[in-house]
């Protein structure tokens, strides 16, 4: 078993959370790989540098002089803060990239147009393996290596999925997105506690779920049907949220669904 858990929004920019999260991580005995991105605050530091930041239906075009932004702030600042925050937590971590030893391999969605994002191509497992075997806790950046050999900016949420899905050829996985809402929310505004895979598009078509959330909730739909057991979307705010979470009382879980149902809130 395999956990991985994809941080953002807030919650990635408050470092005492962080080394909560992390250590809550540790405890549970459980191998886990963190998966980061930090798209505002390339939007803000490509600002400050006189870089317009231009998106194609939701998603960073990633200028090749935007990229070079990219690799500053995830893999530098973020990835490193995130790792001084394991040490403090007491737990031993090691900050990767997706372009070390070609952990993600992706495919440029917009060639046409000279940008830089991808999405995931392949993986190698290797380093992730090679440092659990070692007992550190991988805190992954996801900027990668595009097919041509040179950097590739990758959605952290795709990226998260997409290891999610090879980790799942060869043992079991659970995956959870930590970010701002505490789950997927009804029309009223309340957790959505459990969402079988059938169900998604009905959600989106209604209404009910929608804009970003329902681009996450289908892409956590395929890799479900994929292979990954489960998936869930919450929050992190006290010691604790990381077990509630992986119990599937908070937060929304995405699960394939049939006799076995695994909602249970």
């Amino acid at each position: 078993m395999i956990q991985i858990i994809k941080t953002g929004g807030t919650v990635a920019g408050d470092v005492k959370l962080m080394e909560l999260l992390i250590r809550e991580i540790a405890d549970s005995g459980v191998p886990a790989v963190l998966v980061h991105g930090g798209g505002k605050a390339v939007t803000e530091i490509s600002r400050r540098l006189g870089i317009t930041s231009v998106f194609r239906e939701g998603v960073r075009l990633t200028a090749p002089e935007e990229m070079a932004v990219v690799d500053m702030v995830l893999a530098g600042l973020t990835n490193t803060e995130l790792v001084r925050a394991a040490y403090r937590a007491g737990v031993p971590a090691v900050g990767l990239t997706g372009a070390d030893s070609g952990l993600f391999t992706g495919a440029l969605m917009f060639p046409g147009e000279g940008g830089r994002t991808a999405r995931v191509s392949s993986i190698n497992l290797a380093p992730i393996a090679a440092l659990h075997a070692r007992g550190f806790l991988p805190i992954v950046a996801t900027v990668g290596v595009g097919e041509d050999g040179e950097a590739v900016n990758i959605n952290a949420d795709e990226a998260a999925q997409a290891l999610a899905q090879a980790v799942a050829r060869e043992q079991q996985v659970e995956l959870s997105f930590i970010a701002d809402t505490p789950g997927v929310l009804d029309d009223q505004g309340q957790v959505i506690g459990s969402i079988p895979v059938r169900e998604v598009e009905a959600l989106i078509r209604s209404g009910v779920v929608r804009d970003g959330m329902a681009a996450k909730i289908r892409s956590c739909a395929s890799a479900v049907t994929a292979g990954v057991g489960r998936i869930v979307i919450g929050t992190y705010r006290e010691t604790g949220d990381v077990g509630r979470l992986r119990e599937g009382t908070a937060g929304t879980v995405v699960f394939p669904g049939g006799d076995n149902d695994q909602g249970t809130h």
